[in-house]
């Protein structure tokens, strides 16, 4: 792994040294004596790294649910009975006499004032209505049957003779063969037209005129009558009541008792297990390859020379012959 990160250290300051541009001084000298460095590429053995997979059996530890069966307590509440002596109410019932009051009906002759409808004959006015018949004239529609002469065609017929064959035969026939003959007759139309008449109509003529009517009034007349009445009486009677009364008992008294009980259940638990599972695993592996390696070759550098301009020794270059 070294020797691959000092091969690439060696390429990377050959390309530097190729990249750096060389300075011009006056009359086309170089700034500086050194000669220029070639690189040359070399082959080299270098120990490489590569990336492969490796699968392996590995015992590996992991948590599984298993059913586990374990002790537990638990409280119950039971019932016990208990003889406990307590004081109770008990229905008694007694008959005990009493006094009421009714209301009891009695008939009581009494002068009231009623109404009585009485007949009284008055004279009014009396409106009456009588149909009295007025003639008048009305116009209407009817509708009337005319005859209209019309002219027809009718074939007649010869008697005697036969119709298909009577003029194909050599020998005529009595009479001629069947002839159009026109004849005017007279068909009966309906016509509807509009025809005044004199007609008698009814109206309706008021009459007012007095008549004695018998109507009746109401009026106020005083009489003895018979009535109902209501009048309290008090009277006396036994009844059965209801009370209570207290008796000392001995009763069967329910509890509950809270009882510590132990029983087995089961459940779920997470459970290490130890497993051998495969697993495959990354390891980088070494191996020689050859490899081509810049080199850089340089001469030996050129004898400074003092007093010339644009030379080594000179005071523009003096800094570049060391």
């Amino acid at each position: 792994m070294k020797r691959r990160f000092w091969s690439w250290g060696l390429l990377s300051a050959a390309a530097v040294a190729l990249s750096v541009p060389t300075a011009s001084a006056f009359g086309g000298r170089t700034a500086s004596c050194a000669t220029p460095c070639s690189v040359s590429y070399v082959e080299q053995k270098v120990t490489a790294y590569k990336c492969e997979t490796e699968t392996k059996d590995v015992k590996v530890i992991v948590h599984e649910w298993r059913d586990v069966r374990e002790e537990y307590k638990y409280v119950v509440c039971e019932p016990v009975i208990t003889k406990q002596k307590v004081k109770v109410l008990e229905p008694r019932t007694k008959e005990e006499t009493y006094k009421y009051t009714v209301m009891e009906p009695q008939h009581v002759k009494e002068k009231v004032k009623v109404c009585e409808m009485k007949p009284v004959t008055k004279e009014v006015d009396v409106v009456t209505y009588e149909c009295v018949p007025v003639k008048m004239k009305q116009k209407r529609r009817v509708c009337e049957t005319v005859c209209v002469p019309t002219t027809v065609e009718v074939v007649v017929r010869p008697r005697g003779c036969c119709f298909q064959a009577c003029c194909r035969k050599a020998d005529p026939c009595d009479h001629p063969c069947p002839q159009t003959v026109q004849y005017t007759v007279m068909k009966k139309q309906k016509v509807m037209k509009e025809v005044e008449e004199e007609v008698t109509v009814m109206q309706r003529v008021a009459r007012t005129e007095k008549r004695k009517v018998t109507v009746y009034e109401p009026q106020m007349v005083e009489k003895e009558v018979t009535i109902c009445k209501y009048v309290p009486v008090q009277k006396e009677g036994k009844r059965h009541v209801c009370y209570h009364e207290t008796v000392e008992k001995e009763v069967d008294v329910h509890t509950h008792k809270l009882v510590e009980k132990t029983g087995v259940r089961v459940v779920k638990k997470c459970v290490p297990v130890e497993k051998v599972v495969k697993q495959t695993f990354v390891k980088w592996v070494p191996y020689e390859t050859t490899v081509k390696v810049p080199v850089a070759v340089c001469p030996s550098p050129a004898p400074c020379c003092k007093g010339l301009r644009g030379c080594c020794g000179s005071r523009v270059h003096t800094a570049s012959c060391h």
